[in-house]
């Protein structure tokens, strides 16, 4: 439990959010069944709460191991795509190298913040194609914090998105 209270806020939260989810589906589940006695609503709730289960254990064991990068610098670039269903965010580090992130258009990134991206740690393979290598590094992506604008100093990570 402690490893969790550790982890980076965005992390925290998915993990339970991903819980609440299950339990959430469960009880709507249980609802239909006690108001209408309907067993395959019951049923696919349970189902879909054993696997959002499962997925937080995989998603607690990640975590917990550290198994996931992290990406930090400032937004000098947000490039909508038209008719996709993410943007094209370029992050440059302190260090003056750019790099390119692929993101879906929920996320509120601004040019001139300071943001710390969470990855999954894994082997990348890119096709050449944006659409293509988006579609694969779809569950990649974990979650964000905003750490301010450019000229203020960083905010703690409880503050933090």
């Amino acid at each position: 439990m402690e490893k969790i209270l550790n982890a980076p806020a965005p992390l925290r939260r998915r993990l339970i959010l991903t819980v609440l989810l299950g339990i959430a589906c469960l009880l709507v589940g249980l609802a239909m069944f006690l108001f209408s006695k309907d067993r395959i609503m019951l049923l696919l709730s349970a189902a879909v709460c054993i696997l959002s289960f499962c997925r937080a254990y995989a998603f607690y064991q990640a975590v917990s191991r550290k198994e996931y990068e992290v990406v930090e610098g400032t937004c000098v670039g947000v490039v909508p795509k038209p008719l996709r269903k993410y943007r094209k965010i370029r992050i440059m580090d302190d260090e003056g190298n750019e790099s390119a992130l692929l993101l879906g258009k929920h996320s509120k990134i601004q040019i001139g913040f300071r943001y710390r991206f969470y990855f999954k740690k894994t082997q990348r393979l890119t096709l050449g194609s944006e659409y293509f290598d988006s579609a694969l590094s779809s569950d990649c992506f974990l979650g964000y914090e905003e750490l301010g604008e450019l000229g203020n100093p960083p905010e703690s990570p409880e503050k933090a998105d």
